[in-house]
């Protein structure tokens, strides 16, 4: 079963990006995507 996650920018805290993914495969992840509020490319983790 996937559930929705929520990405947060580790800078501004926003949260950005939303993923559906599966239920045991999401307990870390670190992406580097583009924050609009920061303006920049930085690491987003999942959040808890």
């Amino acid at each position: 079963m996937r559930e929705k996650v929520l990405l947060i920018c580790e800078d501004c805290l926003s949260r950005n990006y939303t993923l559906m993914m599966k239920k045991e495969g999401f307990k870390t992840l670190e992406i580097k995507k583009y924050c609009p509020h920061c303006g920049k490319h930085t690491i987003h983790k999942i959040s808890k």
